[in-house]
């Protein structure tokens, strides 16, 4: 009998496939199968680009005489860790009895790249369908978007993008790094979108450290009237920035003495009924932001939970997504989740406004301005504790959702301008009509101003003379730094760039934004704060240098980069090809490649410490859950083995592990603990070397999850 294969991109997701087609339980090393399907999965990406070495040897040493490196052709080798996968997917491939093939991997750019990669290297030939959703994989959703395959090959945009953008990270990546490195004589990384976004670090680093702070005053009166007292900031009508200010502080002294017991009258009034509507649904950056300023997470901690919501707990759409809205097709699932979620929590329902259950609220509904997800929504309650990290994220989304289908917020505000001695003072009142949506969100402020009316006469009470110093920039968090990615047209001048800004387009995309900013953390060029962001002296340095150079300064430019991540969309759009921005990425590294070469370099520092890796193996025997937090491979549990700490997917081929003796030192839990944390752990005394040696160490775990060794400099 012919079969289906379904290529999946995690084991958890091929699992899911299994139990809704009835394949569980029914498993084989590396595959799940029973009279009609075949179910697979990659481990992420199984293959990589080649390194400089593979295609000439003379590039394993780094050296100017031997850049830049421009493949004619790319070509791919697979992963050491997941390689018997690969080659469990290549047979599968091969099976005479396989007719068709599904392609269920992640949707989007990446997870079509992943898929497309493998089938290339595994050569397949049968005819090719593709899986998509945005919701999580329950039965239902399985079994329904199974009945909507579409030909894989109207998602080769997808793959195209997915493929010019890794050729020009490579390219950029293998050839400025290493430029950067011989030059500098320290160990650097440069990365396409990563550098740019350090570059505002450190701009925003210099404009705090130069930052000289300047006195100024500002005059605050109070006017009695008939019915109360209105506080009120003298202004100057002429200026259009800091209109309440004065450099010095006789004007006010002056204008005290001029202005007491006199009297004042109100000469405008206005007020004007506004209204706030709800935001819409959360994409991903924007919930990132949000947990970040209230609970402190991280952007990759966010994506972490809201993944295990997605995929553990099934509770939430897929996460990875910058759109925030639904299609319109989607009606009847939303309308079901709304009065589901109206039964478990009436208490948020106070301000249900039944008539936006419909496809004309365009704050959800919205074809138009939908990307390859939907936003995010909850799909069924989490049975968990609220007040854990992922309860905090899932009643985020909850309480987002709902507002939605809530009344709006409107209030009164009240303008008032009142003339005291030919000096204008200016106050604002605010009264809260219908709190709608905003109770979700807490207390709303009101400041409410006595009943007054236009040319009511009152007199000065009194006044005072507020002192105040200007103050510098704000320090990054990772909320703001997250917004500036997402929202880049402030930090450009060029007209044309504010509009394509204004549009999805950012710096880095919703998948990456996280990685992007653990990467620059991790490479030591910004550094964290409690919860600021602040980029360090070898930020800085890296920067400087590249701002030297004409060409290669486009690194640094956030117009730049913004432009690249526009021409990748466009071509996963289907509106171009790869060759013309293939081509300006090279002709970029071969001037940027002359422009390093042209400069001066740093003389070595032979202190700096250097680190290598070795060998891990996947543990033997089952144990009990750690407390040590997902997986950062895969994101599954942890477990605690009798020599180590390893991944619960090992048998699926996670090979993630920490020893619990290195080197012949037993590892404390607290050192664990910190290497899981922070990457890094405090240095460590009592290491023996195979000789019987005793040294200390840092150890390190890289991109990959391996643990490294970082030594002290000699």
């Amino acid at each position: 009998m012919m079969k289906t294969l379904i290529l999946t991109e995690k084991p958890s997701v091929a699992r899911d496939f299994a139990v809704a087609l009835g394949a569980a339980g029914k498993g084989q090393d590396g595959f799940i199968e029973n009279d009609q399907y075949v179910i697979t999965w990659a481990i992420g990406h199984l293959l990589a680009p080649y390194d400089p070495e593979d295609y000439d040897a003379a590039y394993k040493k780094w050296s100017l005489t031997t850049l830049p490196i421009i493949p004619s052709e790319f070509k791919f080798k697979a992963q050491p860790k997941t390689k018997k996968q690969l080659d469990v997917i290549k047979r599968i491939l091969k099976r005479s009895d396989i007719e068709k093939l599904i392609v269920a991997t992640d949707a989007g750019r990446e997870g079509e790249l992943i898929a497309r990669l493998i089938l290339n290297e595994g050569r397949a030939k049968m005819k090719a369908f593709r899986f998509w959703t945005s919701a999580a994989l329950t039965k239902d959703v399985i079994h329904q978007e199974m009945k909507n395959l579409k030909p894989l090959y109207e998602y080769d945009r997808l793959f195209i993008a997915g493929r010019a953008r890794q050729k020009a990270d490579w390219l950029v990546g293998m050839n400025l790094s290493r430029l950067a490195t011989i030059k500098l004589n320290d160990l650097f990384s440069i990365g396409r979108v990563q550098t740019a976004v350090l570059s505002l670090l450190v701009e925003r680093r210099k404009a705090i450290d130069t930052f000289i702070p300047q006195d100024y005053f500002e005059f605050k009166g109070k006017f009695k009237f008939k019915n109360g007292v209105v506080s009120a900031y003298w202004f100057d009508p002429k200026k259009k920035e800091d209109e309440k200010r004065q450099d010095k502080r006789d004007f006010f002294d002056e204008l005290l003495k001029k202005v007491q017991n006199k009297k004042a009258v109100i000469s405008v009034l206005n007020e004007t009924e506004k209204t706030s509507y709800p935001q819409g649904l959360y994409s991903l950056t924007e919930l990132q932001r949000q947990a970040n300023m209230l609970y402190g997470f991280s952007a990759s901690r966010t994506l972490e939970i809201a993944q295990s919501l997605y995929e553990k707990y099934k509770c939430l759409s897929y996460p990875r997504t910058d759109s925030k809205v639904m299609a319109t097709s989607s009606f009847d699932l939303v309308r079901g989740l709304v009065f589901k979620f109206k039964d478990l929590y009436p208490e948020h329902f106070l301000k249900f406004a039944g008539f936006k259950v419909s496809v004309k609220n365009k704050t959800v509904f919205d074809d138009s301005r939908l990307t390859d997800h939907h936003g995010l929504i909850p799909l069924k309650d989490f049975s968990g504790d609220e007040s854990s990290p992922e309860g905090k994220i899932f009643h985020l989304v909850l309480k987002r959702f709902i507002s939605n289908f809530l009344e709006n917020h409107r209030y009164l505000e009240t303008d008032v301008e009142i003339t005291c001695e030919n000096n204008l003072f200016k106050a604002r009142g605010k009264k809260i009509i219908e709190i709608g949506f905003k109770a979700l969100e807490g207390k709303e402020s009101e400041e409410i101003l006595p009943e007054i009316s236009l040319n009511e006469e009152g007199v000065f009470a009194n006044g005072e003379v507020e002192s105040k110093k200007t103050k510098p920039p704000f320090e990054y968090t990772e909320a703001s730094l997250l917004y500036d990615m997402t929202n880049p047209a402030r930090l450009v001048n060029e007209s044309d760039l504010k509009k394509i800004f204004r549009t999805e387009i950012g710096l880095g995309t919703q998948a990456t934004r996280a990685q992007i900013i653990e990467t620059l953390l991790k490479r030591n060029y910004v550094e964290r704060a409690a919860k600021n962001l602040k980029a360090t002296e070898k930020g800085i340095l890296l920067v400087d240098r590249l701002n030297d150079m004409p060409k290669t300064r486009e690194l640094t430019s956030v117009s730049q980069t913004a432009k690249l991540e526009l021409a990748l969309q466009s071509m996963a759009e289907g509106e171009t090809d790869d060759l013309d921005f293939l081509d300006k990425i090279n002709d970029f590294i071969q001037t940027a490649t002359n422009e390093w070469k042209a400069i001066e370099g740093v003389p070595r520092d032979k202190s700096k410490p250097k680190s290598y890796g070795g060998k891990t193996y996947g543990p033997k025997v089952p144990a009990k859950v750690s407390n040590l937090g997902p997986c950062p491979i895969c994101g599954a549990e942890i477990k605690d083995f009798p020599k180590s700490y390893s991944c619960s997917r090992w048998k699926e081929g996670c090979q993630f592990t920490i020893w619990k003796v290195v080197a012949k030192k037993k590892l404390s839990e607290t050192q664990v603990k910190k290497l899981m944390a922070d990457k890094k752990t405090d240095l460590i005394k009592g290491f023996k070397s195979k000789a019987g040696k005793p040294f200390d160490a840092y150890l390190t775990m890289n991109k990959e999850g391996k643990v490294e060794f970082e030594f002290l400099p000699r």
